[in-house]
């Protein structure tokens, strides 16, 4: 059996759940010898962290980026890549995507917000990253508004760092209904 650390790394927000909520995917991930977090600050402003692992400090690295922390629906989801590059969506209820990659493989300062694939990007709901086990990645969100969306699914692939859509409606919601998927992916 593990055993569990409790590590004291910064004030975040807290007058709303969405440093915490429910259906929050991937707030800290590992890759390799690395840990990665992600969390809005005192004033909104998205905050990314690492440390090594058996470490008990967090760098942390406030960005340029700002949510709406009044609503629990923007959340943050991050990702590492397998070339060690985080990808961060955030800020979306209903909302055009919001994402970024860092600059530098490891690093925490983020690009400019970038599109992923310029298709069913406006209406952004539940952002959700998944590492393939060759190192791309899986990007899962809501397209649409509650009781009219559908799940859209993109990929990453590493190799040639282009986004494509693999599915604009996984799930349709034939403009009535929506799901709210859980999802895993096997290493």
């Amino acid at each position: 059996m593990s055993s569990s650390n409790y590590i004291n790394v910064a004030k975040g927000w807290a007058k709303t759940s969405v440093n915490a909520t429910i259906f929050r995917r991937n707030s800290i991930v590992t890759h390799k010898d690395t840990q990665y977090i992600g969390f809005y600050e005192g004033e909104g402003f998205m905050v990314l962290g690492k440390r090594r692992l058996g470490s008990s400090t967090f760098n942390l690295h406030k960005t340029q980026y700002q949510g709406n922390v009044n609503d629990a629906h923007n959340v943050i989801s991050i990702m590492v890549d397998g070339d060690g590059f985080l990808h961060v969506a955030f800020d979306h209820h209903v909302s055009p995507l919001r994402y970024a990659k860092s600059l530098e493989a490891g690093g925490l300062e983020l690009s400019k917000e970038l599109p992923m694939t310029g298709r069913n990007e406006t209406n952004v709901t539940y952002p959700e990253f998944y590492r393939l086990s060759d190192g791309n990645m899986l990007f899962m969100y809501r397209d649409g508004s509650s009781g009219r969306g559908d799940l859209v699914l993109n990929h990453y692939d590493i190799k040639t760092k282009i986004w494509t859509q693999r599915q604009n409606c996984l799930i349709d919601g034939e403009g009535e209904r929506n799901a709210y998927w859980q999802a895993y992916i096997d290493p």
